[in-house]
């Protein structure tokens, strides 16, 4: 469908006046893991391509739990389904005898399977843990496990609007050229068709994404050489030539959103190493027919100074589609007015629409998760937290979440942001929606009795 038939929805974010608890958002849980716990991910998966939700699950890497006495087997991936309520069940392996390290990168299925994958130390990839990637129901384990050659550091995954999944990974060719492979498993499929291979060149790639449309077209961004590139791949596996899109500088972040008329948005990051002067900024692009880009000299959507010491973290800018009105959201984090603050706006074929901020006066607000669920409906999740000498203080982190309500400009406003967790050792939050209930279940690394473990909280629906 052409972008200028969407409905286009505009997200207007109400200022923070306080973080009182909202009555829908229940209070933060704890799994009881028992062990280290890391990197959670909320996953709802199709059940069949007519049917949008399945069993969902909360992942997490740690060590099977083993509550009568003593923790399990270290660096496992953990699961605990969530039901029809969204509360989780008790949490079980479902990788073992691997010693399995962050980070975590997942996607869902038709077929009712969960994606996931991880590094693993057993078989490196040059001097970091290589890829380990695998499949399976949420209620059981995960199959078919495979290396994917690359390290798990470079590792994108994507699900398509009618359950197709893509990974996106590197690997090293012989003589020394990057290559990226991306992996395709269709809406009628119950397993990955073999890679689509794209030669890279031969400098370093640093930062990996990929996105998906309708049709199971994908389109991958990449960063090499200081510089952000695209390619599009077609579902019959045929790539376009790589594009180069503009500079992408210190520790970038990419973020993309593919149309069925042929037609990406793409946003990404461009800042300066931490302790040298400059202007950061975000970039915001949308292709012309056949996913074509102009010359490398990108839009701007935001430019600011930052302080010395902090940068971006990972999670600051955001692409999604609402359903059903096929509305484009971006979302960002910028510093303004000596704080970090979030914007979000709808965009156009032509245009972003003004802007709405999120802001707390005298703190740092930074976006760390963004989803979208079945109602034209979205979550955003945010951290706050008191600056470091570099960085945030991660010991001092609160997460709050706020729920998307009728209303706003274009439409759509959010709630009053809740305090999920109040401020402690908490980071790497996820958020999903249950299609099939409209809940929202947020998930983050938290710290009980001094072991690593994982909070959760659930929001009903609208």
């Amino acid at each position: 469908m052409p972008l200028a038939r969407l409905v286009i929805v505009a997200v207007a974010l109400s200022q923070i006046a306080s973080v009182a608890a909202a009555a829908t958002w229940t209070g933060p849980s704890t799994l009881a893991t028992c062990a280290p716990a890391s990197d959670p991910s909320v996953v709802f998966p199709f059940s069949s391509p007519e049917q949008r939700s399945g069993r969902g699950a909360i992942l997490w890497l740690g060590g099977a739990p083993s509550c009568s006495g003593g923790g399990g087997e270290p660096a496992t991936l953990d699961s605990a389904s969530l039901h029809s309520d969204d509360a989780p069940g008790v949490p079980r392996a479902i990788v073992s005898g691997h010693r399995l390290v962050g980070p975590l990168a997942t996607a869902t299925t038709t077929a009712g399977q969960i994606v996931a994958v991880a590094g693993d130390t057993g078989d490196p990839s040059g001097a970091l843990p290589g890829a380990l990637f695998g499949e399976g129901r949420a209620g059981g384990s995960l199959h078919s496990l495979a290396e994917l050659g690359g390290p798990a550091e470079l590792v994108a995954t994507a699900d398509g609007y009618i359950g197709d999944a893509d990974v996106a990974s590197t690997a090293t060719a012989v003589g020394g050229g990057q290559l990226i492979e991306l992996r395709e498993q269709r809406h009628y499929a119950t397993s990955f068709a073999p890679p689509v291979v794209l030669d890279a060149g031969f400098a370093p790639i640093t930062a990996l994404t990929v996105a998906m449309d309708f049709r199971a077209d994908s389109i991958v961004l990449w960063v090499q050489g200081g510089e952000a590139h695209a390619q599009w791949i077609s579902n019959a596996g045929r790539a376009s030539p790589p594009q180069v899109l503009g500079p992408a500088g210190y520790d970038p972040q990419l973020a993309a959103l593919l149309s069925d008329n042929n037609h990406a948005f793409v946003m990404w990051t461009n800042e300066p190493p931490p302790g040298v002067g400059g202007l950061s900024r975000i970039y915001l692009e949308h292709s012309g027919n056949n996913v074509s880009f102009g010359a490398p000299h990108p839009h701007t959507l935001a430019a600011f100074s930052e302080p010395t010491g902090q940068r971006l973290t990972p999670h600051s800018i955001a692409l999604v589609r609402m359903t059903p009105s096929e509305g484009v959201l971006a979302a960002w984090t910028l510093a303004h007015g000596g704080n970090y603050i979030v914007e979000a706006a709808g965009l156009t074929s032509t245009q972003v629409l003004p802007p709405a901020t999120l802001a707390a006066p005298g703190a740092d607000l930074r976006l760390a998760a963004l989803a979208t669920g079945p109602d034209n409906d979205a979550v955003a999740v945010l951290e706050q937290a008191p600056r470091a000498a570099t960085g945030f203080d991660p010991s001092k982190q609160a997460i709050l979440a706020a729920r998307s309500v009728p209303g706003g400009p274009g439409g759509v406003a959010f709630e009053a942001p809740t305090q999920l967790a109040t401020a402690g050792p908490n980071s790497a939050p996820s958020v999903a929606i249950d299609s099939a209930t409209d809940r929202a279940v947020v998930a983050w690394q938290t710290v009980v009795g001094a072991l690593p473990a994982v909070a959760y909280a659930v929001r009903s629906g609208p």
